[in-house]
């Protein structure tokens, strides 16, 4: 992702230079690449501290989204807060009304 960012802030930097025709001198190059370093450092650090948090601690952690492969109303949930999950657990149930009339018609 770094090297995305830095490489995106070089074509910039070209462009503009050709676009405005800017002259190639060591004035133009050292306020370029200092320009450069202060921006890619800038974003790297927003990135860097945009982790999840709560009023009370931050704790630099990876979020993954839990999302089922079919659509459907959810009558159970069967994990509770806090508790660690492992591999394969059922965490919620949808309710098999739908899906049982679909099998049903077949």
């Amino acid at each position: 992702m770094d090297l995305l960012i830095v490489l995106t802030y070089v074509a910039f930097a070209w462009a503009i230079f050709k676009i405005f025709r800017i002259p190639v001198n060591q004035w133009t190059l050292a306020t370029a690449a200092l320009g450069g370093v202060f921006i890619v450092a800038g974003l790297i650090l927003l990135m860097n501290y945009n982790h999840p948090y709560t009023f009370t601690a931050q704790k630099a952690v990876i979020s993954i989204p839990v999302t089922p492969q079919v659509t459907g109303i959810v009558s159970e949930v069967t994990d509770k807060n806090n508790q660690l999950i492992k591999k394969g657990e059922v965490l919620f149930k949808l309710d098999p009304v739908r899906y049982q009339a679909r099998v049903d018609r077949l």
